[in-house]
């Protein structure tokens, strides 16, 4: 075990191999086979064995054809000293193709996370079972197995990390291949010994100008601060260089942005001696970054804007039929899941023919949002409100009983009845039915035809009313 965990600096293959060989020795099992586990496929990532098998590395079988699926719906590890004798295990298609008698094997696991198997395999029978030490010595190999997997995976995931970080910087050598690079040298005080012409253009003095100031005057003071505590630590040795993005401000007081890398020069001895940056202008790249910041904002605006218009009737402004189907499938499943009622009100505007045909249909549309607007000022926060077709609306009421339903309802009819925003008084009658989960089986459609009725039912008796179905 020792040896084995001494394999880190060993590339994954030859800790795989040392895996393989030591526990054919220790367990005397002829096969043994590290495999990948994932979404119901079996891959041997490496095998050994003194005899050819019918399964090959790299090429995945199901996984429910192999012994180990048992290991991995268990989560721990399994062993059989005669295969032949397991109504279980001879009943995988693995040992009609091999015929291997014995098998022990235990998960890999990654975190909580079971990724693989370690499973050792013989084609003789055994004639004593396997031991509990034997299991707990394979569980700790396959435990250590998924350490060292473990490590490789994330050394695989820094090695793509550092390739990406490295095409990002040779991105920008290159986008700057051919664009002037401010170069300076600076004193341990911060006063500039020397700058390149680009330097120049870039702050907006001469060298001889730079040659009587400090950088320090030259930073705008909220990034100061950063770049002084990162030169501190590159003078006691913490770092060796350091990059950052920061502001100069000009001699016209306008700010520049800069990418800074600065590394710290030493003298024979090893003392500092002074600094050397490299000021790359970045100015136009945050300027695009900021306009790409504001059009994301603009678009995610307009995309709500956009959701909300496809939910709302243009007119009124209530929930058109579709959004009403969304939220009628979301309050049946919260009225089913919490067992509370679900109340329908279906309102309808009184004479409204009568009413467009005296002031037109302009005025329609008017007395038609009117009515929206009463309704959503008369129900609750969580009610919906919706233009269920022409003069009809329907009135959606989460976890609502019926002597609650009926307030809502008189309070909708009366808000409408004494609105004086239109040049007549115009009544509504309403039909409420209240669904409980107790009628379970009733399609919504059906819910809404017994609003509808009651509805009616108070069209009948005389209108400008509230009835209850």
């Amino acid at each position: 075990m020792r040896q084995l965990l001494g394999l880190s600096n060993r590339t994954i293959t030859e800790i795989y191999d040392h895996y393989l060989t030591t526990a054919r020795a220790i367990f005397g099992m002829d096969v043994a086979i590290i495999a990948l586990v994932k979404d119901g496929a079996f891959t041997p990532l490496r095998m050994q064995s003194s005899q050819a098998l019918t399964i090959r590395e790299g090429q995945p079988i199901p996984e429910a054809a192999t012994y180990s699926i048992e290991a991995i719906r268990t989560g721990q590890a399994i062993s059989c000293p005669h295969v032949a004798r397991d109504p279980v295990l001879r009943a995988h298609p693995i040992y009609a193709d091999t015929g291997l008698e014995s098998y022990m094997g235990a998960p890999i696991r990654i975190g909580d996370e079971i990724v693989g198997s370690f499973s050792l395999l013989d084609a003789a029978p055994r004639e004593q079972p396997f031991s509990p030490e034997a299991m707990a010595l394979l569980e700790l190999l396959a435990e250590t197995l998924g350490r060292a997997i473990e490590r490789d995976r994330m050394e695989a995931e820094r090695r793509e990390a550092d390739k990406e970080r490295t095409a990002a910087i040779n991105f920008f050598q290159t986008a700057f291949a051919n664009a002037p690079i401010g170069i300076t040298l600076v004193d341990l005080d911060g006063k500039f010994l020397r700058a390149n012409p680009a330097a120049c253009r870039l702050f907006g003095y001469s060298e001889e100008e730079l040659q009587a100031r400090d950088f320090q005057s030259l930073t705008y003071p909220d990034d100061l601060s950063l770049d002084l505590k990162q030169l501190e630590e590159m003078k006691a040795g913490l770092i060796s260089e350091y990059e950052m993005d920061k502001r100069y401000v000009r001699p016209d007081g306008a700010l520049t942005w800069a990418q800074l890398n600065v590394a710290l020069v030493r003298n024979e001895d090893g003392s500092p001696r002074c600094f050397i940056s490299q000021i790359h202008d970045i100015t136009e790249e945050h300027t695009l970054i900021q306009e790409l910041d504001q059009k994301r904002k603009q678009l995610e605006e307009a995309n709500q804007k956009l959701t909300q218009l496809a939910s709302l009737d243009p007119l009124t402004g209530a929930l058109n039929r579709r959004a009403l189907r969304q939220r009628l499938d979301q309050e049946m499943a919260r009225a089913h899941a919490e067992g509370t009622p679900l109340a329908f009100i279906m309102v309808d505007v009184d004479d409204f023919k009568p009413y467009n045909d005296r002031y037109g249909h302009l005025a329609g549309d008017i007395a038609l949002k009117e009515v929206a607007q009463c309704m959503r000022a008369a129900s609750r926060a969580n009610d919906a409100v919706c233009r269920f077709g022409g003069e009809e609306f329907l009135l959606l009421l989460p976890q609502t009983p019926q002597a609650e339903a009926r307030k809502v309802a008189e309070r909708v009819r009366q808000s409408i009845a004494t609105s004086t925003a239109l040049p007549e008084r115009l009544t509504v009658s309403a039909g409420v039915h209240v669904y409980t989960p107790s009628e379970k089986g009733q399609p919504i459609d059906r819910l809404i035809a017994q609003a509808d009725a009651a509805l009616y039912e108070a069209k009948r008796n005389g209108k400008n009313r509230v009835e209850i179905m």
